[in-house]
C-alpha cells in the first residue's frame, strides 16, 4: 500500500471556559489530541466531546469549531495524506482513545518540533505515519512473539515497575528494586535489561524525564518545583533533562508552557502568515 504523510504544523494551545476557535475549514487533516482538561469540537453538525487522552480526526474540507470548557490543552496536528492511506484514514472513527504507546508517539511529535534539530521533519512524518497505521490496525490480533516484551514476560518486574510509577519523587536504588522482586541486584539488572531494553538506572531517568515534560505541558510549575516533585535537586534535574532532550528545562518550559504554533514543513503551501491560522477568541 503506497502511503505518504506530510505534517504541515503542530499547534499546542490552551482554551479556557468561554474560549473557542470559530468555525472554519481547510484542505488538510486536522487531528486534535487532548493532553489535559476538556471541551468539545463541533464537526459538521455533530458536537464531539474532547477530553484527556482522546484523539479526534477532522477530515479535509470539513467545517469545524473548537470550544474550551475546563482549561483544555491540546496538540493540533495539521497534515496531508496521499495514496491508499487517504481513504483508510477517512474511515477511522472521529474520536479514539490512545493507548500508552500511541500517546508516547503523539508526545514525541511535539518534543521533536520544540527541538527543531536536523531531520525533524522526516522523523515527525515517519512517526505520524506510524500512529495512523497503528490506529488502522486496531482489532488485528498481534502475534505472541516479537522483539518487545509482553506484559506476561514482564510480570516478574511488576513490583519494581509499579514502585517507580507510584513513587515519582524517589530515586530507588537497584538493590531496593531487586529486593522488591526477590532477586539479587546483579540478576535483577540482567533480567531488567533483557526485558526492558535498558538498565534500571536508564529506565528510571527516562520515566522522570517523561513525567517532567508532561508536567511542563499541563501545569504551571516552575523548573525547581518540577525537580522537587521528582525528588531531585534543581541542578541534578537540569543536567539530567538536558542530557536526555538536548535543551535545558528552562528553555523547554518556556516553549511548552505557552500557546505555540510550529511549522514542520517549510515548503508547505498551508502555512499561515501569523503564529496561528485562526486565533482563539471569546464566545460571543
Amino acid at each position: 500500500m503506497p502511503i505518504y504523510v506530510q505534517v504541515h504544523r503542530i499547534v499546542k494551545e490552551r482554551k479556557g471556559h468561554g474560549e473557542y476557535i470559530p468555525s472554519h475549514t481547510h484542505p488538510f487533516y486536522h487531528c486534535v489530541y487532548v493532553i489535559s482538561g476538556s471541551g468539545y469540537i463541533r464537526i459538521g453538525e455533530q458536537n464531539v466531546e474532547a477530553s484527556r487522552g482522546q484523539f479526534l480526526r477532522i477530515a479535509p474540507n470539513t467545517e469545524h469549531a473548537i470550544y474550551g470548557e475546563n482549561a483544555m490543552q491540546s496538540f493540533d496536528i495539521k497534515f496531508s495524506a496521499q495514496g491508499d492511506l487517504l481513504k483508510a484514514v477517512n474511515d477511522l472513527p472521529v474520536r479514539m482513545p490512545l493507548d500508552l504507546y500511541e500517546h508516547t508517539l503523539v508526545m514525541s511529535l511535539f518534543h521533536l518540533a520544540i527541538r527543531g534539530e536536523r531531520y525533524t521533519e522526516e522523523l515527525i512524518n515517519a512517526r505520524m505515519t506510524e500512529l495512523l497505521l497503528l490506529l488502522l490496525r486496531r482489532g488485528v490480533r498481534e502475534p505472541e512473539f516479537g522483539i518487545f516484551p509482553s506484559q506476561a514476560n514482564r510480570a516478574c518486574l511488576h513490583p519494581a515497575l509499579s514502585y517507580v510509577e507510584n513513587h515519582p519523587n524517589e530515586m530507588p536504588s537497584v538493590a531496593f528494586l531487586a529486593q522488591l522482586c526477590g532477586y539479587t541486584p546483579s540478576y535483577f539488572s540482567t533480567v531488567f535489561k533483557e526485558l526492558m531494553g535498558c538498565s534500571p538506572a536508564k529506565y528510571l531517568a527516562g520515566q522522570k524525564i517523561d513525567l517532567a515534560r508532561e508536567l511542563m505541558l499541563t501545569t504551571d510549575d516552575s523548573v525547581s518545583q518540577i525537580a522537587e516533585r521528582l525528588g531531585l535537586e534543581p541542578e541534578t534535574f537540569s543536567r539530567m533533562f538536558k542530557k536526555a532532550t538536548g535543551i535545558s528545562p528552562s528553555i523547554y518550559l518556556r516553549r511548552a508552557n505557552s500557546d505555540v504554533g510550529i511549522n514542520i514543513s517549510p515548503n508547505s503551501p498551508f502555512l499561515p502568515d501569523g503564529p496561528f491560522e485562526i486565533p482563539k477568541q471569546p464566545i460571543p
